[in-house]
């Protein structure tokens, strides 16, 4: 009996906890580079900590997912890189597969928004390179075309 308490006991124990994972930058842009750190507690050695990430829209997944190795940085903190090749991801969604004593332990999936960077052509400013030509050149163009057909017809 006390055999199988101190082999519940030890097992409990041994199950890796995520204390946290930050991401850097924290508002991510579609097709950049993120930084993710996970800070995971564990009494038992941890032999490989592994990052699944995949890049979403609003109704789907993409089909190419990143597996990526995390390596062991500071204490108890593992760090990957992960470089965004969808240029229309919205979100992106990553989970941790952990191994301690010869056991994989996965946890919850975590969605992350994308920062999008639309800008929208709303200056007023006619020397800022975002603002688009309107009609008046257009006009312009109209105007020069029918002086130039006027003073064809009179010589």
């Amino acid at each position: 009996m006390i055999f199988l308490i101190s082999i519940f006991s030890s097992k409990v124990l041994a199950n890796p906890t995520v204390e946290q994972v930050t991401i850097d930058p924290a508002k991510p842009q579609p097709l950049s580079t993120i930084t993710f750190n996970a800070t995971i507690l564990s009494n038992e050695n941890i032999s490989e900590v592994w990052l699944l990430v995949q890049e979403c829209r609003a109704d789907l997944c993409f089909v190419h997912s990143f597996n990526i190795s995390m390596e062991k940085s500071i204490n108890d903190t593992y760090q990957a890189q992960c470089a965004l090749l969808q240029e229309e991801a919205t979100q992106i969604k990553y989970h941790l597969q952990i191994a301690c004593n010869k056991t994989w332990y996965i946890t919850n999936t975590t969605f992350i928004s994308l920062a999008s960077e639309t800008k929208k052509n709303t200056s007023q400013n006619p020397h800022d390179p975002v603002s688009t030509p309107g009609f008046e050149i257009i006009l312009v163009v109209c105007a020069i075309a029918l002086v130039f057909l006027k003073t064809r017809k009179r010589f």
